[in-house]
């Protein structure tokens, strides 16, 4: 494989190694590369990184979310309900969140399925595997599975998972 370097509307993407055409049939293989180059100059570098963590795909402890019926979640690193955290979501077919905001910042990558994000009024965009999307907090969308398949997207957030829902105006609720 040959390292890559890209460079998009100005920001250059640190080199990453080009996934095979095998590789890019595997959900996990494509989160992997997106994460690698998904950065942008405005990213303030991670604390340091020390241990090890080794998380199969059938190690994952799915549970019910909390407030969304037909979604699951799979904690991987911190404490949703307390601070920052990762975590794989798993949203069924046809599952829906109305207009909302978050307190706290995230990004995100979708894995497998279609997630559709409408952001601020604006109409819908679909996302397939392999998709990255961030939103700062405040930011005001709405979520959706597209498609007859369900979806799992991972998501980094800055801080405790919360959801301000909006009115019908389109302000979030206070």
């Amino acid at each position: 494989m040959r390292k890559l370097a890209v460079k998009v509307d100005g920001l250059e993407l640190p080199a990453v190694e080009k996934i095979s055409e095998s590789q890019r049939e595997d959900p996990f293989q494509i989160l992997i590369s997106t994460l690698l180059s998904a950065r942008t100059q405005e990213t303030k570098p991670a604390g340091k990184i020390t241990g090890k963590t080794l998380m199969p795909v059938e190690e994952l402890k799915w549970v019910p979310m909390p407030g969304l019926e037909g979604a699951q979640q799979a904690v991987l690193w911190g404490d949703p309900t307390k601070g920052p955290h990762r975590i794989f979501y798993k949203w069924a077919a046809g599952t829906k969140a109305p207009t909302h905001t978050h307190t706290n910042g995230d990004r995100g990558v979708v894995v497998s399925g279609t997630l559709s994000l409408a952001v601020e009024g604006a109409a819908p965009k679909k996302l397939p595997p392999g998709s990255y999307f961030s939103l700062g907090g405040g930011v005001l969308h709405a979520t959706a599975v597209e498609g007859d398949a369900a979806c799992v997207f991972y998501i980094e957030r800055e801080g405790a998972f919360d959801a301000v829902m909006a009115d019908s105006a389109g302000a979030p609720k206070k």
